[in-house]
């Protein structure tokens, strides 16, 4: 199985868990707002039968995922090679996550400017610039979390080739950011972790055979509960089973791949940042979907966020395109002349 190949599972992964967050919050913050009522509390919670099978399955399970995935993404780059250059990631993933970021904040600042709004130049600037800013979309504070979560699992592997015994500094690492209450850079390095163990695992042959169909249900028993701090560490712990048995288990990454939805997969992260800008267009959304005579609690939830994420991936396109391809990569060419752009198995 090829490089790109083995990446097909993951980004597969990485988009659903993207569609649950754009979800709960089209689901909370629009369609909540309008109508007092949320989907997310007929069908995510006990009550009926399908909600006893979706319980658990919230954003920030979602966001525990997506946490896990890059810090496994981040090891599986780096972990064994003696090219780790720290330096040079920390620069190429500051700007694989934040380019985006910039470039979005740009088309806010334009629509608030063309529709009459006061625009705070220096404002835009500094959330586009700080990993974790809330000030324009507080939908991305955890791009912190991902940025040093992202580079601690790059010094455990620069110091992988150094010193034989690095791989047990994840579990003092882990301990410090659990008592530190840094619960989603706690969550890349767990990603870092299940790397190593799937690696591990995998040479040793432990986890080869349908037997591990069991962990299946352990996930869904992790994930099952209401949002709290503990409850978040059970879903990183089901990201962390999640990713050690995909990659044991080449039948699951053929089943996930989904090959002929490359394209749509690779609009994950550009989905993830643009979605929090769109909200400007609830209303408008709103007044449209009255007019056509949509009054049903359900044709109302459906037609809006169908229209909602429909502009939000559109736009994603643009920001893919236009930010994470052209401008990044530009600018990795002339920051990091060695480097080139951005590979693919280090994207958010």
């Amino acid at each position: 199985m090829s490089k790109r190949e083995n990446l097909d599972y993951i980004d597969t992964l990485r988009f659903l868990a993207t569609f649950l967050i754009v979800f709960a919050h089209f689901d909370a913050e629009c369609f909540g707002y309008f109508m007092q009522s949320t989907v997310t509390e007929k069908f995510f919670f006990p009550g009926c039968w399908i909600g006893s099978i979706l319980f658990g399955h919230t954003g920030k399970y979602a966001l525990a995922v997506l946490c896990t995935i890059s810090g496994f993404l981040t090891a599986m780059k780096y972990y064994g090679s003696q090219k780790c250059d720290v330096g040079a990631f920390v620069i190429g993933r500051y700007l694989r996550l934040m380019v985006p970021v910039l470039f979005t904040n740009f088309l806010s600042m334009l629509y608030v400017a063309v529709t009459g709004g006061k625009v705070n130049v220096l404002q835009y600037l500094r959330a586009g610039l700080t990993p974790g800013n809330m000030e324009i979309n507080r939908n991305l504070w955890c791009i912190g979390a991902f940025f040093v979560g992202n580079l601690l699992v790059c010094l455990l592997c620069y110091l992988k080739e150094r010193v034989r015994w690095a791989d047990w500094l994840y579990l003092p690492l882990l301990a410090v950011l659990a008592l530190m209450g840094q619960t989603w850079i706690f969550a890349g390095a767990a990603g870092g972790l299940s790397y190593v163990a799937a690696v591990r695992l995998r040479e040793k042959g432990w986890m080869r055979g349908w037997h591990l169909v069991v962990i299946v249900p352990a996930v869904w028993l992790l994930i099952r509960g209401y949002e709290s701090d503990l409850m978040y560490y059970r879903d990183i712990l089901a990201g962390f089973l999640i990713m050690v048995t995909f990659y044991c288990l080449p039948v699951l990454q053929k089943l996930f791949a989904f090959r002929h939805f490359r394209w749509i997969k690779k609009m994950s992260y550009s989905l993830f940042i643009i979605h929090g800008m769109t909200l400007f267009i609830v209303g408008p959304v709103w007044n449209l979907i009255q007019s056509l005579g949509i009054r049903s609690y359900y044709g109302i939830f459906v037609s809006m966020f169908l229209l909602i994420f429909l502009f939000d991936f559109a736009l994603a396109v643009v920001v893919y395109y236009l930010a994470e391809g052209k401008l990044c990569g530009a600018l990795q060419k002339v920051l990091l002349p060695s480097g080139g752009p951005a590979q693919r198995e280090n994207e958010e």
